[in-house]
């Protein structure tokens, strides 16, 4: 069953086509790659589901329910989290106020709640340390609040803009088995990656962006082969 789909999703900015006739479905339990070469449409995508865009036309919906032009904090209520490509925490509060953040304004909760809810997911995400300022924080431990907060406001479907960027090896298996496990507590997540390994090993799916128009879905070893993603996007190897 679709926890999301599009229909003929397409965003203008002027005369610049920058998402394209986009339909896709996220199933539950899925996890979803979306791939493509730089100003392929991958995070603009992300904006017009998430609310930061309205979309020129399409559709989106979340389960059965219609938000193709629900305010951000509305679809954020119904179930949609997002993190983004430039990571701000919030510099004047600790690692835990990041998180209750997400919480407060995300899920409603009283202080004493989101207090105890970002104890549990940087728990979740072996996120230790979380009353230190987010100053005294590494690269990886910034990625994962930055996950946590969008966790704080218990999405149905997760959006991760490519979290995994700047991040060593061992950094980034860290950071792929805490995705696992959010998968695997029920959520819904749709990652965008330039990091093909991660792609190949985190991914059930993949779609493929180029000129803000799919070319090419299915599992990573499928479109991986396929010569017009390796024309647009992974070239041929040396």
């Amino acid at each position: 069953m679709a926890v999301l789909r599009t229909e003929s999703l397409e965003r203008r900015f002027g005369g610049l086509v920058a998402v394209h006739d986009l339909t896709f479905e996220l199933a539950e339990n899925e996890i979803l790659g979306i791939i493509g070469p730089n100003g392929a449409g991958k995070t603009t995508a992300i904006n017009v589901i998430s609310g930061l865009y309205m979309p020129t036309t399409g559709r989106i919906f979340l389960g059965e329910d219609e938000i193709t032009y629900a305010p951000p904090h509305v679809r954020c209520h119904m179930g949609i989290g997002r993190t983004f490509q430039l990571v701000h925490p919030l510099v004047d509060l600790t690692a835990r106020e990041n998180i209750m953040v997400g919480a407060l304004f995300g899920r409603n909760q009283r202080l004493r709640q989101a207090r105890k809810t970002a104890e549990e997911i940087a728990a979740k995400l072996d996120l230790e340390g979380i009353d230190r300022s987010v100053s005294d924080l590494t690269v990886l431990e910034i990625k994962k609040l930055e996950i946590g907060r969008a966790l704080a406001s218990n999405p149905k479907v997760l959006f991760l803009d490519e979290v995994m960027a700047g991040l060593n090896s061992d950094e980034t298996k860290a950071a792929l088995d805490a995705v696992r496990r959010i998968r695997d507590q029920g959520v819904a997540i749709c990652v965008v990656e330039h990091v093909m390994s991660v792609i190949r090993d985190l991914t059930d799916r993949v779609v493929v962006l180029d000129g803000g128009t799919i070319i090419a879905e299915g599992p990573y070893s499928k479109v991986s082969a396929d010569p017009r993603v390796i024309a647009a996007y992974l070239g041929e190897e040396e």
